[in-house]
C-alpha cells in the first residue's frame, strides 16, 4: 500500500530545512505510529520483522517532493507553499496506524519548519508488467563488508552487476519474509538510464543519517525478470536501509 501526504507550510514560504533531513522524517513516522498504537510502534522500532538474523521494517519513504526549492550550503530553502511526501509498505497495519496517528496530529516538524497535512491520497497499485521503468524517489543503496578497505569496512556499491545482485538477494529475502515462501522466479535485471547518467556529473548521492554517510544511486532505471521481486521492491523499497529513506521508486 502506498500513500501520498500533502502538507502546507505553517507560515510564509522561504523557511529552510537541513539537506540531510531523513532523521526528522523517521521521527515523524514513529511518532504517528505511536499515537495509533504504542505497541506496534515499539515492535517495529525495536524488533521489526525477522528472517534468521536479519531484521526488516518493510516500509520505505520518499524524499520531500517540493516544486520550488533552493539549495545553499547545507540547507534546503522551501519556496513553495506546499509539498508532498510518499510512504509505502507491504504491511497494511503500517499504513493503517500511520494514517490513524496522522489524523490525531497532522503536524510535521523538520528543523525550524512546521507544516500541516491537509490531504492523504491512496495510490492505486500499478500493474508492474515487465519490463518496468522506474524513477527514484530517493537513492537506492546496497553495501558489502570489505575487510581489506583502508577507509571503511562498509563499501557501498556503484551501478553494475554487483549492485544488481545485492538488490536481487535483498528482495528475495523480503519476499520470503512477506509471503512465507521463495519467489517462483528470482531473476532480476536493472538497466540504469544511460542518457540520464550522461547528462549528470554523477548518479550517486551521499546522505548523512545520524552521522553515518550512506551512498546510493539516484538514476532512472528499467527492471526486468521476476515480477514478484519487483512488486516487493515497489512496496518496501529496492536495496537496503529502506526505513531510513532509501530505495523508494515510482513507475514512469
Amino acid at each position: 500500500m502506498r500513500v501520498r501526504l500533502v502538507f502546507t507550510l505553517n507560515g510564509a514560504p522561504g523557511p529552510r530545512v537541513p539537506i540531510n533531513y531523513n532523521t526528522w522524517l523517521v521521527s515523524a513516522i514513529y511518532h504517528w505510529l505511536s499515537l495509533s498504537s504504542h505497541d506496534y510502534a515499539d515492535f517495529l522500532h525495536n524488533e521489526g520483522y525477522r528472517l534468521g538474523n536479519r531484521v526488516y521494517k518493510l516500509f520505505c519513504f520518499s524524499q520531500l517532493q517540493i516544486k520550488k526549492r533552493r539549495v545553499q550550503s547545507d540547507w534546503l530553502y522551501l519556496d513553495s507553499r506546499s509539498f508532498s511526501w510518499y510512504l509505502s509498505s507491504a504491511k497494511r497495519e503500517f499504513i493503517g496506524h500511520l494514517i490513524a496517528g496522522l489524523e490525531k496530529d497532522p503536524e510535521l516538524t523538520i528543523g525550524d519548519v512546521r507544516a500541516t497535512a491537509h490531504k492523504i491520497e491512496h495510490i492505486p497499485e500499478p500493474a508492474l508488467k515487465t519490463p518496468v521503468r522506474f524513477v527514484c524517489l530517493c537513492p537506492i543503496t546496497a553495501s558489502i563488508w570489505d575487510c581489506d578497505s583502508e577507509r571503511s569496512p562498509t563499501r557501498y556499491l556503484e551501478p553494475g552487476d554487483e549492485l544488481v545482485d545485492a538488490v536481487r538477494v535483498n528482495l528475495a529475502r523480503k519476499h520470503q519474509l512477506l509471503r512465507g515462501r521463495p519467489a517462483t522466479d528470482d531473476r532480476l535485471t536493472i538497466e540504469f538510464d544511460t542518457n540520464y547518467s550522461a547528462r549528470k556529473k554523477t548518479i550517486t548521492k551521499l546522505v548523512d543519517f545520524r552521522g553515518i554517510k550512506v551512498r546510493g544511486v539516484f538514476c532512472p532505471f528499467t527492471a526486468g525478470g521476476s515480477e514478484e521481486l519487483i512488486r516487493v521492491g515497489y512496496e518496501c523499497g529496492f536495496g537496503e536501509k529502506n526505513s531510513t529513506g532509501f530505495g523508494m521508486v515510482e513507475v514512469r
